[in-house]
């Protein structure tokens, strides 16, 4: 379901915005093929698809709840990179 293009259609992954953009950040190469950016890749992909109606009340609810929890988490993740960088 997720590689159709009703639901692959306006996703707006980190590669897609415009350099400088807010939420782009300069990584590194192994970190963009993380597990975790997948994982948000994909919750991108089921976010624009709510967008699109595909799914139930419920089940839009459950997809936004767990969008939220990935995002904090890649938040968090991003804070300990930039606080391992300022003791290296």
């Amino acid at each position: 379901f997720l590689s159709t293009p009703q639901c692959m259609a306006g996703t707006r992954g980190p590669d897609k915005m415009a350099p400088g953009s807010p939420g782009t950040l300069s990584r590194t190469s192994s970190t963009q093929d993380s597990p975790r950016r997948d994982a948000l890749t994909q919750m991108s992909a089921e976010l624009a698809a709510i967008s699109a109606n595909m799914f139930s009340r419920q089940d839009k609810k459950e997809l936004v709840a767990e969008l939220r929890a990935a995002i904090r988490e890649e938040v968090a993740a991003v804070r300990r990179d930039l606080t391992a960088l300022e003791h290296w």
